[in-house]
Parts: C-alpha cells; structure tokens; sequence
C-alpha cells in the first residue's frame, strides 16, 4: 500500500521516525514494566493508537484477530424510520423471536459460508440512534448467533427521510456540535441510549464500537454539524467513523471530517459503486481522490439493484491495481426486517416487512468475481479480514 500523508513535511516524518526508533531503542528498558494498554505508538499519520486495541462489540471487546471476515455495513435484525417522522416506533416485543430467529438463520448462513480459518465472522450493525437501534436486542442477537456483532452510534441522514428532530434540534443549539460529540463520546465510552425512554433520558451499558452518519445527495447544514461531531468524538476516543452517501457527497464527507480533526485512518466513506461523482456508474478516479486523503473506500451495496457484483468487482480492482488494496473494505447494507408504514400513528406489530438478509454475496460470488478479475488470496484477505481488523480496533 502506498503510504499517504495528510499533513506534514519530510522533516516531520523525519522526526517521528526519530522518536519512534529512540522509543523503541532508547526506552525500552524502562518500559518494560508497563502494561499494554499503557503503551501507545503514531501511525504514519500521526494517530495515536492503543497497542492492545480492541474491537467494540455489543458483548464487549474482542481482540481484532479473532473477527474473521467482516462485513462493515449491515443492518440487523432491524430498521424503522418512524421517529425520522415523529410517529411512535413500531412494536417489536410481540414479533421479537420472528425478528431474532429469522436474522440468526441469515447470519450463521453468513458464517457458515467462511473458509477453514476464516471466521467466526462479524457484522457491523450500522443501525443508529433512535432508528430501530435496540442495545438489549443485538445482544440478544449476538448471544445467539456465531458471528460477531459491532453497534453503531451517530446521527444519520439521507435523501429518502428527514434526519432525527433529536439531531435537528441539537444542530442549531449553542455548541451544538460538541454537545452531540459527547452522546457519541458517552455511547463509545459508557453504553449506548436507551430508546425506551425519552431523549437522552436512559442509557444502557453496551458499548458502541463505530460512528454511522449520512448526507443527503447534498450535505445539508444539520448533517454537516453531525459528521463535525463525529469528527469531535472520534478525535477524542479513537473509534472509527462510516459513512452513508446517495450517490454523492464522499469527497466533501472525507474532507470535512478531516478538517475537523478526524484520522484519515479512522474515516470510512461507504456506499460506493455507483454514481460516487453524481455523473459515472463507475467513478474510479473518485474513489481514488478519496484513498489518495488516506481513508477507507467502503463498497458496501453488493448486490443491489444499481450495484450489480460484476460491476463492484471491476471497482475494487481498479482502486487494486492503483495501490490502494489495505484502503478497500466491503459488505451489502442488507436488513432483514424493515417497517414500511413509519409515517402512520399506529403500528402493529404483524406489519414487519422482510427484506433481503443474505449476507453471504460477499463470500461467494463477489469473491468469484475478484478471483476471475485476478485479485490473489492475500488481496482478498486484506480486503476481508485485515483491513477491517485494523479500523475497526481502537
């Protein structure tokens, strides 16, 4: 992988690889008593990072060695947008067993289709707050299930629905931004909120392990203060951040956030493979724009109509063969339940819409692709297993 900085001349990597070394050298003596955890090191860009980094998921923290292939950008079991329009959310506790067992037959399908030595497998659910994310759910989910399971926390937003009053509201406060990093901050660092109650009201123990936000095909001002906040909290607590774009919008994303303290490490720009400059089907020399910032292209929509395998393949190779492979990451945004009638003032609970929960495209027929394209084993690996091994820890 070509290493790119985004900030800094010779003379500063001169002077970190100086420290660095001297550390290593000079040092170790006298850090020899220390524990992991006390111990830090830079990246090449400066980021500070833990060596005994774990992996959030909704059951605690995992070594990253341990996730296995990981799909980054899933939903599960769940997504209701009804609060997005200010209704009540559907019921879930009468349909709660359907919900689970069904996405439990679809992720151990999800794990079952690995190769010796390639799971258990992980799921990132990138399901934020107060749109159908239940703490107490997915880790009900996860104790059942053989994969593992990564919360999100955030605000997000896209074309097709009006972002949270919550967010909206906190958007155009005093320190609107800071305030919003710190519910980020606290569900990072304490436990996610608890939808039960009211607003911020109750919060509970499990921990979110990635920040999920969104734009609309263009930012619009509230989304802007969320990806400033995402930016605040990530800064702060080294968790990472994903992105949802419609058919646009990754390059200002990938750009705000660093401007605003984010790690190019630490910067996800996600549903890329289709009209990502708002003009090409395929926009390679964008995704290219984004990797040359340092951060991750996420080609997360594997299978959908508008992102046909064959065609996200072509776009992985391309960013391949141009050096970017340990910036590639990969999933489908499948969900297997939705509740379509989110506008409506009574839900009932037998109105649970399945969708697609095959989460095994990926592991068979996208890889055929990128087999037949010539991608190698270890590219694969990188793409499936190091690369979100590596982001995902903190």
């Amino acid at each position: 992988m070509h290493e790119h900085r985004v900030d800094g001349d010779d003379n500063q990597m001169k002077r970190r690889r100086f420290l660095e070394s001297g550390l290593e050298r000079g040092l170790g003596t006298a850090l020899a008593g220390w524990t992991g955890a006390e111990l830090v090191h830079r990246t090449a860009h400066g980021e500070q990072r833990r060596k005994s980094a774990r992996v959030q998921t909704v059951l605690g923290p995992v070594d990253p060695a341990k996730l296995g292939v990981t799909l980054m950008h899933e939903h599960a079991p769940i997504v209701d947008w009804s609060e997005l329009f200010e209704t009540q959310p559907a019921p879930v506790e009468p349909v709660r067993e359907k919900l689970l067992g069904t996405t439990l037959k679809q992720l151990n399908a999800f794990h079952e289709s690995l190769a010796p030595g390639d799971g258990p497998g992980a799921v990132v659910e990138t399901t934020p707050i107060r749109v159908g994310r239940y703490p107490h759910l997915l880790v009900d989910l996860a104790r059942r299930s053989k994969v593992h399971i990564i919360a999100s926390s955030g605000f997000w937003c896209e074309a097709l629905a009006p972002q949270h009053p919550w967010a909206v509201r906190m958007s155009v406060a005093e320190q609107g931004a800071r305030k919003m990093a710190q519910i980020y901050i606290r569900e990072i660092t304490q436990g996610m909120e608890d939808p039960s109650g009211k607003w911020g009201q109750k919060y509970t123990d499990i921990r979110a392990g990635i920040i999920k936000i969104g734009t609309s095909t263009y930012m619009r001002p509230s989304e802007r203060v969320c990806h400033i906040a995402a930016a605040i909290a990530s800064k702060e607590t080294g968790c990472p951040i994903t992105t949802h774009t419609t058919k646009g919008g990754g390059l200002e994303e990938a750009q705000l956030l660093l401007k605003h303290g984010a790690s190019p490490q630490r910067t996800i720009i996600g549903h890329q493979g289709f009209q990502d400059d708002r003009q090409n089907d395929q926009a390679v020399e964008y995704h290219r724009q984004i990797a040359h910032l340092g951060c991750y292209v996420q080609f997360d929509r594997v299978g959908h109509e508008d992102y046909p395998v064959a065609s996200q393949a072509r776009q992985m190779k391309s960013l391949i063969d141009a050096g970017f492979v340990k910036q590639i990451l990969t999933s489908h945004d499948h969900a297997p339940f939705y509740y379509p009638e989110f506008a409506k003032e009574t839900k009932h609970a037998d109105r649970w819409k399945p969708v697609d929960g095959d989460y095994g495209v990926v592991t068979t027929r996208l890889l055929t692709q990128l087999k037949d394209l010539g991608v190698t084993p270890k590219q694969i690996r990188t793409i499936l297993i190091e690369n979100p091994r590596r982001v995902l820890a903190f």
